[in-house]
């Protein structure tokens, strides 16, 4: 098979971007000009000044001088034009299996790689999956890494880590656990963050119940590994809401959830050690709805959780100064309406009294932050990765317009266009 045929036979199939995400080979530079520019700073909007793409990454923002003689041009006028958009909370390779479910890790993988590749549809370059069903999310990150499958970038805890009995082992509590691996002890929350190190995890996530002991030695373990570390936070397996106590005093990086789980203490110290929260409200709203495992009612009479609470709680997060990142909880039965599922997020940040902007905010830069990427990405600056969305309407106006976009951009190449030329 010659290089010519390869790159043709990857273009039809539509996974050139998977290439250029592991080595950059077929990149191309870009000049967006003209439309309207919402950087992800949380700057006001302005007129685009212009953003040359190149090998990747934005190389200037303005009249870079000269371009290159290869440049291809975007006009953007009538657009605004955005960072990629970040899913914090996702169980991609979630699924449980019913009656005469012949589910195994195959077909799992291969429903994995559309809903990434849906994800981009949406807009989302950057996913993280905060709990797999066993080495299936190790093996699609490298998969991913080495260009054989397409997709918003994805980033992936493994199984998550738990105590006996804790949090993701209820669904099928006569066998182990898919989606998570149990530990007691700080010995074993260790090994079990070794491990998941060893198998190329990018960060570690942690269920309740835990032990302030447990909880910082796999913070202490994980920054070893330089991973961050998510905890969730309440839920079933936290009767008493002393969750948020012990993972701000266990110095996690971030928090997942808005069930009772501290008070403005808690909230105040989040602030002071930088501990971003991803809400997952979408969430929330749609189990006091009584859509997932526990009713309306047990969630208010067991874990005081209701909707009104959960308001109260996010509002003064807010208050006090607490970010919050972009995450959805989805899982496979939402990739057909993942567009649907991502915008309930959007929208429900709104209630916690956030802006448009401040939404917007959360699904970018500080969704970069709260994964330690910031640096290079989460924002149109220089120097970021080339992921932009180009949209058809002003979403300060309305966030419907985010989930969809005209053309979005990963890694300085176009991998979804709504009317292809």
């Amino acid at each position: 098979m010659n290089f010519q045929f390869f790159q043709k036979l990857l273009l039809t199939a539509g996974k050139t971007a998977f290439l250029l995400f592991c080595c950059n080979a077929f990149a191309e530079p870009y000049w967006i000009t003209g439309g309207t520019l919402i950087d992800g700073t949380g700057a006001e909007q302005r007129p685009n000044p212009g953003i040359l793409i190149n090998e990747g990454n934005i190389v200037s923002l303005g009249n870079p001088g000269s371009l290159p003689e290869d440049a291809r041009e975007i006009n953007a006028k009538g657009k605004w034009l955005l960072p990629g958009l970040y899913d914090l909370h996702a169980h991609i390779t979630f699924k449980l299996a019913g009656a005469r479910d012949l589910e195994d890790d195959v077909i799992n993988a291969l429903r994995s790689e559309r809903f990434l590749e849906r994800y981009q549809e949406i807009g989302v370059t950057v996913v993280r999956d905060v709990a797999s069903r066993y080495h299936v999310g190790y093996s699609l990150k490298r998969a991913q890494r080495d260009g054989l499958i397409g997709g918003a970038r994805l980033y992936v805890s493994g199984p998550l880590i738990t105590t006996t009995g804790g949090h993701a082992t209820e669904f099928q509590p006569l066998i182990p656990p898919i989606w998570a691996v149990e530990a007691d002890g700080p010995w074993e929350f260790r090994k079990r963050v070794r491990e998941a190190a060893k198998l190329g995890a990018d960060l570690i996530k942690t269920t309740t119940p835990y032990t302030l002991e447990e909880l910082s030695a796999a913070v202490e373990e994980a920054h070893l590994w330089k991973l961050r570390l998510t905890a969730h936070l309440g839920g079933a397996q936290d009767p008493y809401h002393t969750s948020g106590r012990i993972a701000v005093d266990a110095g996690v990086d971030s928090m997942e959830h808005l069930y009772p789980f501290g008070d403005d203490a808690v909230y105040r110290d989040m602030v002071k050690k930088n501990i971003n929260l991803v809400p997952t409200i979408g969430y929330h709203l749609r189990e006091l709805d009584g859509e997932y495992t526990y009713p309306p009612d047990y969630l208010a009479k067991h874990l005081g959780h209701t909707y009104e609470g959960m308001v109260e709680r996010f509002r003064r997060m807010h208050e006090l100064g607490v970010k919050f990142a972009v995450g959805t909880d989805s899982n496979a039965k939402d990739l057909p309406t993942i567009d649907k599922i991502y915008l309930q997020e959007l929208e429900g940040f709104t209630l916690g009294g956030l802006t448009h902007m401040e939404v917007i905010q959360g699904a970018t830069l500080i969704g970069a932050e709260t994964m330690g990427l910031d640096g290079e990405a989460g924002s149109i600056e220089v120097g970021k990765w080339g992921d932009v969305i180009l949209l058809d309407s002003d979403p300060l106006e309305s966030l419907e317009a985010l989930v969809n976009p005209s053309l979005v951009m990963q890694n300085g190449e176009i991998v979804f266009r709504k009317n292809p030329q």
